[in-house]
C-alpha cells in the first residue's frame, strides 16, 4: 500500500467517540497556546497594532531650566501631539501630520510605520484623562471603543517657549 492510499484510508475511516474528544481537546489546547503566544511575545502582531512601536526613538535630555510649564501649558502640548499621534497608530495619517513633536520622535516615527490591522482602523480614539506624571511628564489616557482605557506616557521638553513631545516612556 502506498503512503497516499494509506493517509486516505486513514482520512476516510470513520473516527471513535475517544478520537473526536482528542483531537477537540489537542486543537482547543493550540488555539489557546496560539493565542497566548500571541498576544504575549513582544513584536507579535497584537503588540505591534496596540502599542507604541517606536519605543526604541531616541530620548532627548530634558532642558534643565526650572519650572517648564504649568499644567494647562502640558495639557495643552498632550492633546496637541496625542490629536496626529493617535490619527498615526490608527492608520488615518502620516507620521509628518504629527504636531507636537521633536524632529528626532519625528523622524523615529518615520523610520518605522505602524502595522495598521483593519480592525484597528475602524476603532475611533479619543483622549479620556491627561495627567501630569513628574516635572517633564505626562500620561494621557486614550478610549478607542473598547472595553478598556488605556495609557501612553509621554516625555516632555522645552523648546523655547513650546513643549514637544520627545518620546514615549516606558514603551
Amino acid at each position: 500500500m502506498s503512503a497516499g492510499a494509506w493517509i486516505r484510508a486513514q482520512r476516510d475511516r470513520p473516527i471513535s467517540t475517544g478520537e473526536r474528544r482528542i483531537a477537540f481537546t489537542l486543537i482547543a489546547l493550540a488555539a489557546t497556546v496560539g493565542t497566548l503566544l500571541l498576544t504575549t511575545v513582544p513584536g507579535g502582531p497584537s503588540q505591534r497594532a496596540a502599542t507604541p512601536h517606536h519605543a526604541s526613538a531616541r530620548l532627548e535630555a530634558p532642558t534643565p531650566a526650572g519650572p517648564v510649564a504649568s499644567t494647562a501649558a502640558e495639557e495643552r502640548a498632550a492633546r496637541e501631539f496625542m490629536h496626529g499621534y493617535l490619527a498615526y497608530i490608527y492608520g488615518r495619517a502620516r507620521a509628518r501630520e504629527v504636531r507636537g513633536a521633536t524632529s528626532a520622535f519625528t523622524h523615529a516615527l518615520l523610520a518605522r510605520p505602524p502595522w495598521v490591522p483593519p480592525s484597528m482602523r475602524a476603532r475611533h480614539p479619543r483622549v479620556v484623562a491627561v495627567h501630569l506624571a513628574g516635572t517633564l511628564g505626562v500620561t494621557v489616557i486614550i478610549n478607542d471603543g473598547g472595553l478598556v482605557d488605556y495609557p501612553v506616557a509621554l516625555l516632555l521638553v522645552r523648546r523655547g517657549r513650546r513643549l514637544l513631545v520627545s518620546g514615549l516612556v516606558g514603551a
